[in-house]
């Protein structure tokens, strides 16, 4: 087994990328519109765990998913790569900023504090996941754009 490094691993991965399709983007739309009706919808189901502060965090929710939506619909007319690196990381940035804000605001209530830490603890993981994958993402898009 040979050890590739960081950037070594990169470069394969780009080389090794599969070609995106147009209904991709389109069911990506879809699903984004789907969670735009569900998220802007929740208070109004009265569902028992869900508190009042979930407006709190709900424009970062419309951001997040407005946005990927706009970037999907640009995806259709137009999908290099370098650019698909770049919306993505923007992506990553306000996904985090939406994770952040539910476990700032936690608009949550729970009958046992086991499942209210369990929820933070995944709040906090999937925090640093995203951190990661920006990482990884800013690295391939400076390698994609500094490769021959």
């Amino acid at each position: 087994m040979d050890n590739l490094n960081l950037m070594d691993k990169i470069k394969k991965s780009i080389k090794d990328e599969k070609q995106v399709h147009t209904s991709e983007f389109i069911i990506a739309i879809i699903v984004n519109l789907i969670f735009l009706y569900i998220f802007n919808n929740l208070l109004n189901w009265h569902i028992n765990f869900i508190t009042t502060n979930f407006q709190n965090v709900l424009p970062i929710i419309n951001l997040a998913l407005g946005f990927t939506i706009i970037v999907n619909i640009l995806y259709i007319i137009y999908h290099p790569k370098w650019l698909r690196d770049s919306l993505q990381i923007i992506i990553n940035i306000l996904g985090f900023l939406v994770i952040y804000s539910l476990y700032t605001v936690f608009p949550f209530t729970f009958n046992q504090i086991l499942i209210t830490y369990g929820l933070k603890f995944v709040l906090i993981v999937l925090m640093i996941g995203v951190i990661v994958a920006t990482v990884y993402l800013i690295l391939t898009l400076i390698t994609r754009l500094t490769m021959k």
